[in-house]
């Protein structure tokens, strides 16, 4: 209640004055809190990271390592960006093309905080990780949504894209291998994405944390081979080499973009961690000693879960495609997703987030992590064989 003769402060920002559910923020809460569950609801891999990073981070601390980088970036960790999608990808970036991050999320922040003017349009593929509209609302855009429909393997159509291109699109979001579908978008896609930025003139944001997870006769292909002057690039650490404690990442892209995004984070964070950014270095530096151990891990999660519950009658599973996630379909139950999350949750200790946690394409599916190790899996697994509609 306002006191007589007291001046109350303003309201919060309109973007929050009224926020809209937040079920995944909700769900990690509900996961901080309980015991006894089987948590496949976060994206937080099991494993440890690996020794040879953490001495590397320790030896860097003992050296006396704890001030600021370079705003950019620590001009070693920079330069292990810049080998690595050489020497994966063949692509040529210098200094001035990147810049180190506290984690993809920040970067995908300072690339919609550089490019975005008031009521401009970024286009979204639903169902989405969830940060991206509130990101592009925060930059003052508006969020343009498309729908991807399971019987397309979740990848956009051509024909839904152009729909929703005006001439107020600035960008299209682009997340492949997909959280949280587990969708890896084929090469006609991405390349008729990359001709209809060149066409339009606007940018692709490549959110490319998943890169290496990617099964099957899929294959990722990063979109700044097929529009590099159009391509900004969202990149981790967290997932790549299992250190998501460090905070860590990348955004790369043209040096105009790169330069704004630096000017835009004198306000925020300034740097990106030292320390993180020595481990970083080393892991970027040994990837190949690291790496292929932890796709070929999450591969035979995601091969035994998706196998596994695939026989309930109740739910389906799309062929293992990428990432570390499986979205199922769990309609079948008679059941909307967050009734059905409650149940799992109540009835036998599994903990997973609802479909709508992604958008409204999300509804009747819940997203699995298989960020547990293979013990533990197969209690999930049967977990699900006691539940019965």
């Amino acid at each position: 209640m306002r006191k007589q003769g007291v001046q109350m402060p303003r309201s919060l920002a309109n973007l929050f004055s009224k926020p809209s559910e937040n079920i995944m923020s909700e769900i990690g809460k509900t996961a901080a809190l309980m015991t006894n569950v089987i948590d496949l609801s976060i994206g937080d891999p099991d494993m440890v990271t690996a020794t040879p990073i953490l001495t590397a981070a320790k030896d860097s601390l003992t050296a006396g390592n704890t001030h600021y980088s370079a705003s950019d970036g620590d001009v070693e960790y920079l330069k292990a960006i810049i080998a690595f999608y050489q020497e994966k990808f063949g692509l040529s970036y210098t200094k001035e093309n990147v810049r180190a991050t506290v984690g993809a999320g920040h970067a995908t922040f300072l690339a919609f905080g550089s490019i975005i003017n008031p009521n401009d349009e970024v286009i979204i593929f639903e169902p989405y990780f969830s940060p991206y509209k509130t990101q592009v609302e925060a930059n003052g855009g508006k969020a343009i949504i498309v729908t991807c429909e399971a019987k397309n393997g979740f990848q956009p159509t051509k024909e839904a894209i152009t729909a929703a291109i005006s001439d107020k699109t600035k960008a299209i979001l682009v997340n492949t291998p997909n959280n949280p579908t587990g969708a890896v978008y084929d090469q006609e896609l991405l390349q008729v994405l990359a001709d209809l930025a060149k066409e339009h003139d606007f940018y692709l944001i490549a959110d490319e944390v998943y890169w290496p997870f990617v099964y099957g006769d899929h294959e990722f292909t990063p979109l700044e081979k097929l529009a590099p002057n159009h391509t900004l690039v969202t990149g981790s650490l967290s997932k790549v080499f299992a250190m998501t404690g460090f905070r860590i990442g990348y955004l790369a892209g043209p040096a105009d973009i790169i330069d704004a995004a630096g000017l835009l984070n004198e306000g925020i964070t300034f740097s990106a961690p030292s320390i993180s950014q020595t481990a970083g270095t080393y892991a970027l530096n040994h990837i190949d000693d690291f790496t292929p151990a932890l796709k070929e891990e999450f591969g035979n999660r995601l091969n035994y879960v998706a196998t596994a519950l695939n026989k309930l009658p109740w739910l389906n599973i799309l062929p293992v495609a990428g990432s570390i996630y499986l979205f199922a379909d769990i309609s079948a139950s008679g059941m909307d997703d967050v009734t059905f999350s409650n149940y799992l949750l109540d009835k036998v200790g599994v903990l997973v987030i609802p479909g709508r946690a992604f958008g409204d394409a999300g509804r009747g599916y819940i997203r699995i992590a298989v960020t547990q190790d293979m013990a533990t899996l197969a209690a999930a697994v049967r977990a699900f064989e006691k539940l019965t509609f």
